[in-house]
């Protein structure tokens, strides 16, 4: 957390005149995650911009649960909140669809900025081309003003899981559909279950491993009960996280001048949530480690299905929204997607600190958009 900044908000609102306006910002993690230090940089960010004419309370984990979150921003509960499109793909079938396809990553090689890249392929896809993306989220009152991701997801057991063998018969929690296509194919049991109730199924043994990425095991306090960690498995990124969903009457009701902060701070939130979680990425494994949690490669023979698996994924799931949500010219949005994906895997190289990624996001997608008029 950045605390020159963190001070300078608060050395802010305590100077606040009566008038200013006041919004409430909601997510479902601890205030010391990776989202959570993110929304205090967004405060601080918008604030800042304003000069005090708008803030924001944040509210981790208290206001509303992640999976209230949608509904909650929806009915005004917050002005804006931490929406897990994935959880509800009825309520946002174009927004998790992008998200399904994010198994790609399995198909290239590693280079450990692949969530970078697809939080800002989100994004511009989002703004740029997908109409029926922002109409979903109108449809549930809210606008879309931030995307981020998580870092690539692993598997963390409370037993080793090595090869295809070993995951058979297993019962893995996963945060969406794709996850639990992988599981199935396995032979394993996905079982979709918010992050926030895996530490109880795994010291409860209702669960055996986890998707998630390696944060969480700071952020939900999984490195209590998680005894092993596998890399390479399943790949992929939770990447339907519409991190900064605004109540669409609340955004309507802003001055051009205030919308032009808080779309501000959106491009701070996006980009740090991201970073956030690519940076303790490694950090998290590194205390992993140190308490003697046993870090495993994932086999040859598991990397090599995984990726046959996901490379036919790809094709079906284009069936599979078509049939369970509506989805139109499915075919067609993976493709253009998957075109603006590729670009990002070019426009992150040179991305080596939030700094960085603040401004690309900034340059390549928030600077392009006028405030005042999106989303009027």
């Amino acid at each position: 957390m950045m605390k020159s900044s963190i001070l300078g908000a608060a050395l802010i609102l305590a100077a606040l005149p009566v008038s200013a306006r006041d919004l409430r910002y909601s997510h479902g993690f601890a205030a010391s995650s990776a989202v959570g230090e993110a929304a205090e940089e967004f405060a601080a960010a918008v604030a800042e911009k304003s000069a005090g004419a708008v803030t924001f309370r944040i509210f981790p984990m208290s206001l509303m649960t992640l999976i209230e979150t949608g509904p909650g921003v929806r009915d005004g509960l917050a002005d804006m909140g931490y929406v897990l499109a994935p959880y509800t793909p009825s309520d946002y079938p174009y927004y998790s669809f992008l998200h399904e396809l994010s198994m790609s990553i399995n198909l290239r090689p590693a280079t450990g900025r692949e969530s970078l890249a697809y939080a800002g392929a989100m994004m511009d896809y989002t703004f740029n081309n997908c109409p029926q993306c922002q109409a979903d989220f109108a449809a549930q009152n809210q606008v879309y003003l931030s995307g981020a991701t998580s870092s690539v997801y692993a598997l963390l057991c409370n037993k080793p899981v090595v090869t295809p063998e070993d995951l058979k018969g297993k019962r893995i929690r996963a945060g969406s559909p794709s996850f639990s296509r992988l599981s199935d194919h396995f032979g394993a049991n996905g079982i979709q279950m918010p992050a926030n109730e895996v530490f109880e199924g795994l010291s409860q043994n209702v669960l055996d491993c986890a998707m998630l990425s390696a944060p969480e095991l700071t952020t939900y306090s999984l490195k209590d009960v998680v005894t092993d960690i596998t890399l390479g498995l399943p790949g992929g990124i939770y990447a339907g996280a519409a991190v900064g969903n605004m109540n669409l009457d609340t955004w309507r009701g802003l001055s051009d001048e205030d919308k032009a902060a808080v779309w501000w701070g959106a491009n701070v939130l996006s980009a740090d949530i991201s970073w956030n979680y690519h940076a303790q990425d490694t950090e998290n494994l590194t205390e992993a480690r140190g308490r003697g949690i046993q870090i495993h490669q994932a086999s040859d023979a598991l990397i090599a299905e995984v990726r046959r698996y996901t490379a036919e994924d790809l094709e079906r799931v284009v069936q599979i929204f078509t049939d369970s949500y509506g989805l139109q010219d499915g075919a067609a949005h993976k493709e253009a997607f998957l075109a603006v994906l590729e670009k990002w895997y070019g426009l992150v190289e040179g991305v080596n600190s939030r700094e960085d990624l603040r401004a690309l996001y900034w340059q390549q997608i928030y600077a392009k958009i006028d405030p005042a008029t999106y989303a009027r």
